[in-house]
């Protein structure tokens, strides 16, 4: 079968493999995979992962079930024909994390994707040890396609235990921090984004923000002074970062109001410098990870469902798998998510 293969930053090959082994779990048809920002840090060589090369990248999946072994079909309720997507970690399911239900931290898991073959190339093992969830027939591209970010969504709004009078801020808006949009939209009093562009302003109100602070506009500082503006004086409730940058933190800090809520999802190129007076003494903010999506993937591919996360202004871009470096390379304004169709 034809895959991609990361053989190192900027060395990603497609190459004929041999088909997926039929002794455990199943075997998918790869209908599409999304091609994360995760990806490309891994493609430009910048991100924060030990990673083991060489291996075929792609954690966000949508395939259909050729094969798969009486254990897993009972486990998963799963017959060949239907359709799945499956969770990143795949977890021990015997450590102290994973019976708490907390397998996304398990740290004696793998990840599909890296540690484990993943959904760039026409089909892909998955393990009985995954967790797998059906996709309805009905849930067409590019919103089927769409399910592992939106469930990250999901996670980081939980995350975020919104309160219907909040005012709740999203920074950054790309695939999870516009499924946010969705995600937040209607559960509060109000919804702010953090964009980077007027484009990503208009694409923000349309996908459910009330309001919008461009920070390529104006120093920080007015940035701040907005935020504080727009939430009636006092500072935003909850500010989710989605956007992996410090200086969005860093505009979190300073515009949560006292004893208001941060939570982080995304991943940072730098370590940030900090005031933990501002997170302790001035304001006892709390500061909330997050990390996958433990538990989301139902409630994602019902809003994708329902069309409250709206796939299809999201997915922007469609690449045929042997037009990868395309899909990895960082293009001008525009692309917002792209996916891989083999």
């Amino acid at each position: 079968m034809r895959a991609v293969v990361a053989h190192g930053p900027g060395d990603f090959r497609m190459e004929d493999l041999d088909e997926p082994m039929r002794e455990a779990g199943a075997v998918i048809e790869v209908e599409a995979a999304g091609v994360c920002a995760a990806d490309r840090m891994i493609w430009r060589g910048d991100g924060p992962w030990a990673l083991s090369f060489p291996f075929t990248p792609g954690h966000e999946i949508l395939g259909r079930v050729i094969w798969i072994d009486d254990h897993s079909a009972e486990r998963w309720d799963l017959v060949p024909g239907d359709r799945v997507s499956a969770e990143v970690m795949v977890p021990c399911r015997r450590c102290r994390l994973c019976r708490a239900g907390r397998t996304n931290l398990c740290r004696f898991g793998t990840h599909l994707g890296s540690g484990l073959p993943g959904a760039f190339a026409e089909r892909m093992g998955i393990p009985p040890e995954a967790v797998v969830h059906e996709v309805p027939a009905e849930l067409a591209l590019p919103a089927a396609a769409l399910i592992e970010p939106a469930a990250c969504a999901v996670h980081a709004v939980r995350r975020a235990a919104i309160e219907p009078d909040d005012v709740v801020v999203v920074a950054g808006v790309g695939s999870i921090g516009a499924a946010a949009l969705g995600v937040a939209a209607g559960h509060c009093r109000q919804l702010v984004a953090v964009v980077t562009s007027p484009e990503r302003g208009e694409l923000a109100l349309a996908l459910g923000a009330d309001d919008v602070v461009d920070v390529s506009s104006g120093p920080a500082v007015d940035a701040v002074e907005a935020l504080v503006d727009q939430s009636g004086g006092a500072g935003p409730d909850v500010f989710i970062d989605c956007s992996g940058s410090t200086e969005a933190v860093e505009l979190g800090l300073a515009a949560l109001v006292p004893g208001g809520r941060l939570v982080l999802y995304g991943v940072y190129r730098r370590p940030a410098t900090l005031d933990l007076n501002v997170v302790a003494e001035h304001k006892e903010l709390d500061v909330r990870g997050a990390h996958l999506a433990p538990g989301a993937f139902p409630e994602a591919i019902e809003l994708l469902r329902t069309g409250v996360v709206d796939a299809d202004r999201i997915v922007t871009h469609r690449h045929a798998l042997d037009d990868v470096r395309a899909a990895l390379d960082d293009a001008p304004g525009g692309r917002l998510k792209a996916i891989l169709v083999p």
